[in-house]
């Protein structure tokens, strides 16, 4: 009788075991979401990771238009929390190869690049500006507002758009769009035989900043 009630008893404590291993384990895998979620978000400096981020963008013409990208984003992020446990501000600061950027169309490539990006000369485009934020609680994804300064060819402009956000333990992600003008950075519309581009070009991004 003693050694079945130890072996009862011994199968008792292994499926408690069991069930706190599950929920360990259940525990765990949402604890970066709860982290998001109650506004305790890592705080530090973040490289832009190059190859996970991206730009994506879409050049309006009179025959339907052609589109680009490029995964060569560099830059870094660096995320203050806030005093008060309201507003969290982060400093960002991205560069676009523009010798990267791709259109899937090798002659378009090589005037885009020689001509109106003049990327011998402008090697990159940079932006340099700031993440504004509120996450509030269970807000995850949550939105975000960018503003900062875009600087193409010799030009610089301001520029304000939303954004999405995902915090992660060691790791954020935000999408975005902007519309920019050809015209304001004094980038020629390209045009082949019937086809004219115009404005506004719509730039799409997915950056991907990451705690080293």
């Amino acid at each position: 009788m003693r050694m079945e009630e130890g072996v009862v008893g011994a199968r008792m404590i292994r499926r408690v075991m069991i069930v706190f291993g599950c929920l360990g384990a259940a525990l765990l895998s949402v604890l970066p979401a709860a982290v998001g979620a109650l506004g305790l978000l890592p705080a530090g400096t973040f490289e832009i990771v190059p190859g996970d981020s991206s730009v994506v963008f879409a050049v309006p013409d009179n025959r339907g238009g052609f589109s680009g990208r490029t995964t060569q984003v560099t830059g870094r992020v660096v995320l203050q929390p806030p005093t008060d446990g309201g507003e969290y501000d982060a400093r960002v600061d991205a560069a676009v190869d523009t010798a990267s950027l791709d259109t899937g169309n090798g002659s378009r490539d090589e005037r885009m690049r020689a001509e109106f990006l003049r990327t011998r000369r402008f090697p990159t485009i940079t932006s340099a500006g700031t993440v504004s934020a509120r996450p509030g609680l269970g807000a995850r994804p949550f939105p975000a507002a960018v503003r900062g300064r875009l600087a193409i060819l010799d030009v610089t402009r301001e520029i304000e758009f939303p954004a999405t956000v995902v915090a992660l333990a060691r790791e954020y992600r935000a999408d975005g769009t902007v519309k920019i003008r050809m015209a304001d950075f004094g980038i020629p519309y390209p045009r082949a035989f019937i086809f004219v581009a115009s404005d506004p070009v719509t730039v799409t991004l997915h950056v991907v900043a990451r705690r080293l």
